[in-house]
């Protein structure tokens, strides 16, 4: 039995560059998952600890599950509750995951990304 190993391998649709945790290696999500809010789709805000939080957002992560209440409290994006986000694969701690309060705001939901977790390959 052979394997083969494909030149695309960790690539997602169109080409895009896969972003793994940065703990284990396992796939959060790709760079065709980009979200632009605002102006941007890379953030820098400071938490009410006095820490800089630079972050990517993301339409989808599916290497990556919300856990906890969510609440608007602190919140860097109005109208958008928060939960922390922790890795499917090893639990780090990897940001955050939004949701609309208002059901007619768009997007419904978005991921924010600590890029020191992230590698991109």
């Amino acid at each position: 039995m052979f394997s083969l190993i494909s030149p695309f391998h960790g690539l997602g649709g169109n080409g895009a560059k896969a972003y793994q945790c940065i703990g284990c290696g396992g796939l959060i999500t790709h760079s065709d998952q980009l979200l632009q809010m605002g102006n941007s789709n890379r953030h820098l805000f400071v938490n009410p600890a006095g820490i800089q939080c630079d972050f990517h957002t993301f339409s989808s992560c599916q290497g990556v599950v919300a856990h906890g209440p969510a609440t608007e409290a602190d919140t860097w994006f109005p109208g958008y509750r928060w939960r922390m986000a922790f890795c499917r694969h090893c639990g780090q701690h990897l940001g955050w995951h939004y949701e609309a309060v208002s059901h007619l705001d768009r997007p419904n939901e978005f991921w924010g990304i600590l890029v020191t977790y992230l590698r991109s390959v």
